[in-house]
């Protein structure tokens, strides 16, 4: 292994038309080369649940308005560009992930695969009926109604109608103009969904724990799978062994292995595992692991008695998947490097059911049970790469900052609030702490955070080589878009 791997991602989404022939593969490959990179990490499953390669497993990952040859294979093809020139491939796979925006496995064929998630649906009652409010602070499509509050946005400029909300009754209707969030929260809709807020004066909102398919709630955009299954894990097992028997990958790197959110998984399943793993039954659920409220426009989460014994749960499920995956693979390839892509956020990061830490890492947090440093998985890798994924780069740029907007914070598990740590280089300090030098760890940047701000981007990378054991660029799109190739050219060269 280099002494400093640069890792760049390239999205499957993004970059579908990058993949798509071995002339753009041979220039990207080339411009990487010249920049420093040492490894490419295709996705080669996105989370819709196709694949980016030949399988004979799961379906291949078309996108509207592109066209690939049938011939054409573009894992093999970058492997063998990368190769000629001395670069590193690694294959990504979003794990837990078998769907998106209403197509995939998890939407059309294995719906019983879905994570059962417990929310709280929210209802527009009127004198005459009953109404979804479907999305809570993400702006709805055409016959949606949403729920919006100042987490999102201050202010709204209104091309449907508007419900001012106070004490969870509509008490103003607005069809134009711009709304002020100061003054209340939001119920809002266009088309259709417009047309029914016009008579809503005096209705109420109403709050319901549920517990739905994921791919019932529209707030989630990605169709997420039951980690617990087993025929969930026999499936990702079966692509994880198809790629490393059949193409000469270097490393396979595994993204979403996790949770979607604290509100899941409360199938049926689970509750019998959990049961069978505490040795008694629940007698309330959900409500002994985590109770739910909607107070002054807030969804609220307030943890259960057995919600301790919950998270460690959790977090053992999923360290037990990654020891089944590392033994897959490595039977089949010794050789190949084994790796995790994980958010920074640790103190957090508990509520998706992942403990990235070495299982020789004493924990002092109250959601955590004694024992729970033996649900880390950090020695089960080979290398950690971490989104270290804030705007700030250094620790004092955060003074005076309180709390972002919902748009700012787009990763899972994220809070609103500024935490002391939530810059570049404390996510470095986090992750060190955590890990304790167990395994290398890749300190990530999400280019997009750096838009038009190409010396604050130059900084976040020398933090991240000076403080970590290399440095993972998420994603080829935006050096690209950017043509930002020399600037992680000129920073690569001070560390080699």
């Amino acid at each position: 292994m280099p002494d400093k791997r640069v890792l760049l991602w390239i999205d499957a989404s993004a970059n579908y038309e990058r993949m798509g022939s071995r002339a753009e593969i041979r220039r990207v490959v080339t411009n990487a080369k010249k920049a420093g990179v040492t490894t490419l990490v295709l996705d080669v499953k996105p989370v819709n649940g196709s694949v980016l390669y030949r399988s004979r497993i799961a379906p291949f990952y078309e996108k509207k308005g592109y066209e690939f040859s049938e011939r054409h294979d573009p894992l093999a093809v970058l492997i063998a560009e990368a190769h000629s020139l001395g670069l590193e491939v690694h294959a990504s796979f979003n794990i837990f992930s078998e769907g998106s925006n209403g197509k995939g496995l998890v939407y059309e064929s294995d719906n019983d695969w879905a994570t059962q998630m417990y929310d709280q649906a929210l209802y527009l009652e009127t004198e005459n009926a009953t109404v979804e409010i479907v999305r809570y602070n993400h702006m709805p499509k055409e016959g949606q109604l949403a729920y919006l509050t100042r987490d999102m946005v201050d202010k709204l400029e209104i091309n449907g109608t508007a419900a001012l909300v106070k004490d969870n009754v509509v008490k103003k209707v607005l069809t134009s103009g711009e709304v002020s969030l100061k003054d209340g929260d939001v119920v809002y809709g266009e088309g259709s969904a417009a047309e029914l807020l016009k008579d809503s004066l005096g209705a109420k909102i109403v709050a319901r724990a549920e517990i739905r398919p994921i791919t019932e709630w529209a707030n989630a955009s990605q169709g997420f799978v039951n980690p617990l299954l087993p025929k969930v894990q026999a499936y990702e097992l079966a692509l994880l062994e198809e790629v490393a028997s059949h193409y000469q990958v270097d490393g396979i790197v595994l993204d979403r292995v996790r949770y979607h959110n604290q509100n899941c998984d409360f199938s049926d399943i689970t509750r019998q595992l959990f049961e069978e793993h505490l040795g008694k039954k629940v007698e309330n659920w959900p409500e002994d692991i985590i109770s739910l409220s909607f107070v002054n426009g807030k969804k609220q989460v307030e943890d259960g008695p057995l919600a301790k014994a919950w998270y460690f749960f959790r977090a053992l499920g999923i360290k037990v998947f990654f020891i089944k995956a590392r033994d897959r693979i490595k039977e089949l390839r010794p050789d190949i490097f084994f790796g995790d892509y994980v958010g920074s956020w640790y103190p957090e990061y508990y509520a998706l059911g992942v403990n990235w830490a070495s299982e020789d890492y004493i924990l002092g947090y109250e959601w955590a049970q004694s024992g729970y440093e033996r649900t880390g998985y950090a020695e089960v890798l080979d290398y950690l790469t971490t989104g270290n994924y804030y705007s700030d780069v250094y620790l004092k740029d955060l003074e005076g900052k309180v709390k972002a907007k919902v748009g700012m914070r787009t990763e899972a598990g994220q809070s609103l609030e500024y935490k002391p740590w939530y810059s570049v280089e404390g996510a470095c300090d986090m992750v060190n702490e955590k890990v304790l030098g167990k395994i290398p760890v890749y300190g990530g940047l999400y280019l997009l955070q750096y838009q038009d701000k190409p010396e604050v981007f130059k900084e976040a990378m020398k933090v991240c080589l000076e403080k970590s054991d290399g440095l993972m660029l998420f994603d080829l799109v935006y050096v690209d878009m950017y043509d930002w190739w020399d600037n992680v050219a000129e920073v690569n060269s001070m560390f080699w």
